[in-house]
């Protein structure tokens, strides 16, 4: 499988099988190059490995990169994947899909030239792609003086000032005459030993930049591995789409290796996937870690030097990976954001994305002639909602920090109710695999996270509290607009909070707000804790003349048509308060418009355990008896007690509950 990055991708030659130099306790890092056209960068790497980039015949013919090249350097315990750049302004797009995944940037600017409109743009570009470490290559120090190359060095210096590159030395090299080039390398391994080595371990992602197919092995696809590792025989996804495949085999600059790890360049022949499924743009990644949206909540920044401002709504270009897709800006404001300027944004894509926490891209205009500016993404997530408002801001701040456990929480918090992998929180909250479940430890230690369930899944707090505030709001909202209606039922209510969480735990939501005090439950309602009824004076005599009523009628209660305060009032009149009554617990509903008075509810309950317990015949004709009532009354006084739970028949007969049977 031919993965040497300089041979022609129609070449079918046999790979070859010759192995890695450097064994896993290597250092692999890779350098992308940058600057104007015709500045000499891939010359200069060729000068350098001894590669040449050029190797489509139209770059030989017009002496111009036009695509991605790849060349390889083994130096100080290192072996670095170069990847050279096209300079010229119609290939920014090939550019930026380049610069992704680099830790060290080669800028390089001729003696002969100086600094061009390419090498601004390329240095923003790499500004924002968040690349820090970089080496400065005054290239065809052999075309000018001693003076004039001092000249260009100070400008190269200024112009890096107020970016991540700033403060790096430049170094005069020649590609003829070989001037400076050790040098450049010295230069390049001091660069490379600041460089924080990228996790090798956890989730695998590789962002393709080119396919091919190979005569006898199927598909290939090459590209800079982001992060982790995989081997032969590995399962992957292959994004857009989610298409499974399988690992074949895998070469680094040619070298056959049975794995391949983060920082190496890597060519990797698939099984299960098609040619014509593929192009530059998609990503390998391990199955689970990654999910299709059409939505980034991003940390914008405006580039001062595109001297517009980026309007909210308007339609922009965003390199992302090896990918450029068109997107809108949408603002929190829905003003637009000043060139110079930073803040949160939301990018919304008709094509699904794929990204992770902490992920940088680079937004172009929508005609892709210019770079306006780039950033941080925060929130990758498939959920369709404003960034609207302080509490929207507020989460976003969170994912910005540098704590972990904040991050993770927030990302817990937005998922809500949902099931979240180990592989989602990591790829959503930027946080290492293998320091998820330390961290979800850690939050239920410290009561954000818990269990309303006996034996269920925890679930972080703010979510619970957000539901639990929105059911407040919404209870409030109901008496406000029924100011005659006592409350909700609970079966209602709890039918609310399944919605808004999980079908089946609403019941446990209910018991943890009203345990918590923040609802109140009055006889068979639900109410809000700072409901109370508005009765005038005329209702609150009329209510004292019905419960003095159903207080004489005793075991056998009136009929509310019967009622003779229902003879001075109407009839809606009276279903409202005795309503009221039922809610104030003043009243027992016992079922079917039949109503008794609490006092007698109590007194029920005592006379039938007394009967039961004394081991005499608790059938209906001796309850009866007992209670000096009629069999119309008394069927469905039974009735209510076994469906409140106090008793249960057996047979003819009643007998108490277990938690009743003391």
């Amino acid at each position: 499988m031919p993965s040497r990055e300089s041979v022609n991708p129609d070449d079918r030659a046999a790979a070859r099988d010759s192995g890695s130099s450097l064994d896993d306790s290597g250092s692999f890092l890779i350098i992308g190059t940058a600057g104007h056209i015709d500045h000499g960068k891939t010359a200069l790497i060729r000068a350098l490995t001894g590669t040449d980039c050029d190797r489509l015949p139209e770059e030989k013919r017009r002496g111009v990169t036009i695509e991605l090249g790849f060349a390889q350097m083994d130096a100080g315990g290192y072996r670095f994947g170069v990847v050279d750049v096209p300079g010229h302004e119609r290939f920014v797009r090939t550019m930026v899909a380049g610069a992704t995944g680099i830790d060290i940037a080669l800028l390089v600017v001729a003696a002969d030239d100086s600094v061009m409109p390419q090498t601004r743009e390329h240095i923003e570009i790499l500004d924002l792609l968040g690349v820090s470490r970089c080496v400065v290559a005054i290239t065809k120090c052999d075309l000018v003086d001693e003076e004039l190359a001092a000249l260009v060095v100070e400008e190269v210096i200024e112009t890096l000032e107020g970016t991540a590159l700033a403060g790096a030395t430049p170094i005069r090299v020649s590609s003829v005459t070989g001037t400076g080039l050790d040098d450049l390398r010295g230069a390049l391994l001091a660069a490379a030993a600041e460089v924080s080595q990228r996790s090798r371990s956890g989730p695998f992602r590789l962002a393709v930049d080119r396919v091919f197919t190979v005569q006898g092995r199927g598909t290939v696809v090459t590209g800079s591995v982001l992060q982790g590792r995989v081997a032969s025989g590995d399962a992957l996804e292959l994004w857009p789409g989610g298409h499974t495949c399988r690992v074949r085999g895998l070469e680094s600059h040619g070298d056959s290796s049975e794995m391949v790890q983060a920082g190496q360049r890597a060519a990797v022949n698939l099984i299960g996937v098609d040619r014509d499924q593929i192009s530059r743009g998609c990503e390998l990644a391990t199955p689970g870690y990654v999910q299709p949206t059409h939505l980034l909540d991003v940390r914008l920044r405006c580039l001062a030097s595109s001297g517009r401002p980026v309007k909210s709504r308007g339609r922009v270009r965003v390199g992302l990976g090896t990918r450029e897709l068109l997107a809108r800006v949408v603002t929190p404001s829905g003003g637009p954001l000043a060139a110079g300027e930073s803040g949160y944004a939301q990018l919304r894509f008709a094509e699904p994305v794929i990204a992770a926490h902490g992920q940088r891209f680079i937004l172009r205009d929508e005609s892709a002639t210019r770079t306006i500016g780039g950033g941080l993404l925060l929130r990758c997530s498939p959920k369709r909602r404003r960034i609207r408002g302080p509490g929207a801001v507020a989460a976003l701040e969170t994912l910005e920090s540098d704590s972990d456990e904040s991050r993770v929480e927030e990302v817990l918090r937005f998922a809500g109710f949902g099931q979240l992998s180990d592989l989602t929180v990591s790829a959503e909250a930027g946080v290492a695999l293998d320091a998820v479940p330390a961290i979800l430890g850690r939050l239920e230690q410290g009561g954000r996270r818990v269990a309303v369930e006996s034996g269920g899944q925890p679930i972080i707090l703010a979510a619970l509290d957000s539901v639990a505030d929105r059911a407040v709001r919404w209870l409030k909202r109901f008496h406000e607009h029924n100011a005659d209606e006592p409350g909700i039922k609970p079966d209602a209510f709890i039918g609310y909070l399944d919605r808004k969480s999980r079908r089946g735990l609403g019941r446990a939501l209910l018991d943890r707000m009203l345990a918590a005090g923040q609802i109140k439950q009055q006889g068979r309602y639900i109410a809000h804790t700072d409901y109370a009824p508005s009765l005038s004076a005329q209702d609150e005599r009329v209510l004292a003349t019905i419960l003095e009523e159903f207080h004489n009628g005793g075991f056998q209660p009136p009929a509310l048509n019967d009622l003779r305060v229902a003879r001075q009032t109407n009839n809606q009149r009276i279903q409202r308060l005795v309503k009221i009554a039922v809610s104030t617990m003043q009243l027992v509903e016992v079922g079917g418009k039949l109503y008794l008075h609490h006092a007698y509810e109590e007194r029920l309950r005592d006379i039938v355990k007394g009967i039961i317990q004394q081991g005499e015949d608790a059938s209906v004709s001796a309850i009866r008896q007992e209670l000096g009532s009629t069999r119309k009354f008394v069927v469905p006084f039974l009735e209510y007690l076994d469906r409140v739970g106090f008793t249960r028949r057996d047979g003819d007969r009643r007998v108490l509950c277990e938690a009743d049977d003391s």
